[in-house]
């Protein structure tokens, strides 16, 4: 009996020393009064999507051609605390927590010392600094749009100055706290694609939080240990603010999905594991409303710069490729994101599960007219510069319909890309994008301080600038196709650009040139002025990427002269804007030399190369006619040209004739194949002088026929039955708060019907039919395209439903 006494003893031991026994965890206790069934109130409130489209979407992400299969931040972050019963997750998660992640991990604190650890609270920072003045004297929380605008303008202070209790929610700080806090703001927030898992992962694997929100219910209350929260149960409550500080993609449920996010909650340590918890993939991509990644502000005197790479930076894959999916029976449009230094881009089909070479374009956008209706087929784009062809591209996937269904919709405009510069005194915002077949121009939205989308210029060009652009806050656009001046394409992802001031750090310098070769004693460097600038400091990095000089520059020109240029080595620049508020990201890098060999030629000076290079070439007859503006001085042209292989690199220009200066054209046939690519490069020479530079190259090319694959229509292969059954998601209303949506697909042969209910009440029914090898199925005003990331997943896009508005998207799972 002794030794039984002794083991349950042991036992009764051991289970107290495990979190999920010491004590049970109680709900009410982070339960405000009206966090509750019907009133919704737990202290996040999803923005409206209007807003939600209004912040751009982060692109800038380190790259990272293989993320790792898992991260895992939470040992940096600062410990869990506990909101109690007040409505300031928002203000946790987001000041708290990622602030003094960033704060510590920054340098700016040794250690964290929250006063509920027995610490002072100096370094971490206060919830109650953000939640008290922003709440308006309610406890009905905050929006994470106006938390991150608020952290911009206003910062956060330290817990020691403003100590945090779930008792007051009304106390303000003191002025000298408030003047305190601007030390301690934010730099910038970029909004993430939360269906997306990847978005979160680079984020965390470049060693960065991420800000999120969900709708919570009774099971997420009750998740215990590290067990996966992967399945709604009981009643939801409303929005709930927490931190994402990790990933697993080996993480399995208890249902068997694999993947999932590790988060830091606020609700003390007896919830879950020790205060963390982890939701899977599909989960976060049901009942996740947003999400942010957030960049700090570094206040330093002189800026800092990453090293430059030991040589040019390989030639990047296309990326935010987008296919065309039902909206024509006769051709798939391709669109995407244009690649750095590429000239032209090559298309590859898959057809009998080998891809070959289709087409080239020299324009972020394609075509494919050669396919059969009804039927299924993928694609791939390497980017193609002077000197390389870039890897593939990830695949993708379009298909056509067997009759039209899009009404004349166009496709979405992708590739939106801008830069603010300055025109003599004015700053100006320059603006580019994919054109779109079809369009017969654009329509260019901005969103203004009312939060309201605003039409600021039809253009009927693939281009726009915006010559009165804000100086205060980010301008932020957004561009759709137009037909006869009408709308006729969904809307873009919005795109933001900021403009430098007096009051505001300088923005990004753009279109950075550095010299190649074109001086035997210096390497020139030029930059556009950056609205608001006062200065710039621009940085020399030697081919082992080590700083070999910095330079304080006040105009946007430098001839760098030095020494150490003069065996010819190729050295790399990159140029900081910078005012007495603060500093530029570091510009894109550009690579220059000087050419020794220069001096030692004979007299005469050597010119630059000639600029707006361009052609004409007749598809039939193949007269192909090159032209370009006059170099002063030229006596002298020479044309150039070399055929561009796949995967080739550096293949070597060969001459191909020469006319006299006072002519600025030459023409010739074609002597290409179809589906050959040439290059053609044009120099000038002045009379006594050597040859100049190669001109920008233009790329030509002639694309063979292809005969279209006409035994795809006739296949009579059913629908499958992953799109069968019903799909659950969810849906924020703004009012009423969170919405139950159900998705219905019952199908027959390769026909389906789908049937979208909310709250289980019929909202509308649509009928189409799939087809055969696809991923989608699309009926008018209805797509549901099964999630490539996320098993069991879909993406559904509803237009013109009453209930939810236009051009929404939800992300479902299958039940």
């Amino acid at each position: 009996m002794k030794i039984q006494s002794q083991i349950l003893s042991l036992a009764i031991l051991l289970l107290s020393l495990d979190p999920v026994f010491t004590q049970e965890f109680d709900p009410s206790s982070v339960r405000s009064p009206d966090c509750k069934p019907g009133v919704f109130n737990c202290g996040y409130k999803p923005a409206p999507k209007e807003i939600q489209d209004s912040i751009p979407l982060k692109r800038d992400f380190n790259s990272f051609e293989d993320l790792p299969n898992s991260v895992d931040l939470s040992s940096k972050m600062p410990p869990v605390g506990n909101q109690g019963q007040q409505n300031s997750c928002v203000a946790w998660a987001s000041g708290y927590a990622i602030k003094s992640y960033m704060a510590k991990n920054g340098g700016k604190f040794s250690s964290y010392d929250p006063p509920f650890s027995g610490g002072q609270g100096k370094n971490v920072f206060s919830p109650a600094f953000i939640y008290n003045q922003q709440n308006g004297g309610k406890d009905e929380g905050l929006y994470y749009y106006k938390t991150m605008e608020f952290l911009q303008k206003s910062g956060v202070a330290p817990w020691s100055s403003m100590p945090y209790t779930d008792k007051d929610y009304k106390k303000q700080p003191p002025e000298a706290v408030k003047k305190e806090a601007l030390q301690y703001k934010i730099k910038s927030f970029s909004r993430l694609n939360i269906k997306n898992p990847d978005d979160m992962k680079r984020v965390l694997a470049g060693g960065n939080v991420v800000l999120f929100g969900i709708i919570i219910d009774d099971a997420f209350y009750k998740v215990k240990g590290s067990e996966v929260y992967d399945e709604n149960g009981g009643q939801s409550y409303g929005g709930h603010a927490m931190t994402i500080v990790g990933y697993d993609d080996s993480k399995t449920s208890k249902s068997g999905k694999k993947g999932a996010f590790k988060f830091q909650n606020s609700w003390g340590t007896n919830w879950a594991d020790k205060g963390f918890g982890w939701i899977s993939y599909s989960m976060l991509a049901k009942v996740g409303q947003e999400a942010y990644a957030m960049i700090d502000d570094t206040k330093t005197t002189t800026p800092t710069v990453t090293p430059a790479p030991a040589v040019t930076k390989p030639l990047s894959a296309p990326t935010d490729i987008k296919a065309s999916r039902g909206e024509f029976p006769s051709k798939i449009v391709l669109t995407w994101l244009a690649s750095d230094k590429a000239i032209s881009y090559l298309i590859e089909r898959k057809d009998e599960n080998k891809f070959n070479e289709l087409a080239y374009s020299n324009v972020p956008t394609y075509s494919d007219t050669n396919v059969s209706p009804n039927s299924t087929y993928s694609y791939r784009i390497s980017a193609i510069s002077d000197e390389e062809t870039s890897p593939a591209s990830k695949e993708i996937e379009g298909f056509t319909s067997a009759q039209s269904v899009s009404n004349g919709k166009l496709e979405q405009v992708v590739g939106v890309n801008g830069k603010s510069y300055m025109e003599g005194s004015s700053a100006k915002i320059a603006l580019a994008w994919s054109e779109i077949e079809g369009a017969t121009g654009y329509m260019v939205s901005k969103i203004g301080s009312s939060k309201r989308w605003k039409t600021v210029g039809n253009v009927t060009t693939a281009s726009f600038v915006d010559t009165s652009p804000s100086q205060d806050e980010t301008n932020v656009y957004r561009i759709c196709a137009t037909i006869k001046s009408k709308k006729a394409g969904d809307w873009s992802e919005s795109y933001g650009v900021d403009v430098g001031s007096d009051e505001v750090a300088p923005g990004q310098v753009a279109d950075l040139q550095v010299s190649v070769g074109e001086y035997a004693d210096k390497i020139k460097v030029s930059w556009n002025a950056s609205p608001g600038a006062t200065g710039y400091y621009l940085y020399r990095f030697d081919e082992n990427a080590e700083v070999s000089g910095q330079f304080e520059v006040s105009g946007t020109s430098y001839d760098d002269m030095d020494k150490a240029l003069l065996g010819g080595s190729t050295f790399a620049y990159t140029v900081i804007a910078v005012n007495e508020v603060g500093y530029s990201e570091p510009s894109e890098f550009a690579f220059g030399n000087i050419d020794p060999e220069l001096s030692k030629r004979s007299a005469g000076a050597t010119l630059s190369p000639p600029s707006k290079v361009s052609f004409e070439l007749g598809p039939k007859d193949k007269k192909l006619k090159i032209k370009w503006s006059p170099v002063k001085d030229a006596g002298e042209y020479y044309i150039y040209r070399k055929l561009m292989k796949a995967k080739s690199k550096k293949e070597k220009y060969a001459f191909v004739n020469s006319v006299p200066g006072n002519q600025t054209t030459y023409t010739e046939t074609f002597s290409g194949n179809p589906g050959d690519l040439y290059l053609y490069s044009v120099r000038s020479k002045s009379e006594f002088g050597s040859e100049s530079k190669d001109s920008k190259p233009i790329s030509v090319f002639l694309n063979p026929e292809q005969s279209a694959v006409s035994k795809r229509a006739l296949s009579l292969e059913e629908i499958p039955s992953t799109f069968l059954g019903n799909w659950s998601g969810f849906y924020w209303n703004p009012k009423s708060g969170p919405q139950k949506l159900l998705v219905e697909v019952t199908g027959a042969n390769q026909d389906f019907k789908a049937t979208l209910k909310i709250n289980d009440k019929v909202a509308k029914q649509f009928q189409g039919s799939w087809t055969p090898g696809s991923t989608g199925i699309k009926a008018e005003g209805f797509q549901l395209d099964l999630s490539r990331e996320i098993k069991g997943s879909s993406l559904v896009k509803l237009n013109k439903v009453a209930e939810l508005g236009e051009e929404t998207e939800y992300s479902f799972s299958k039940d």
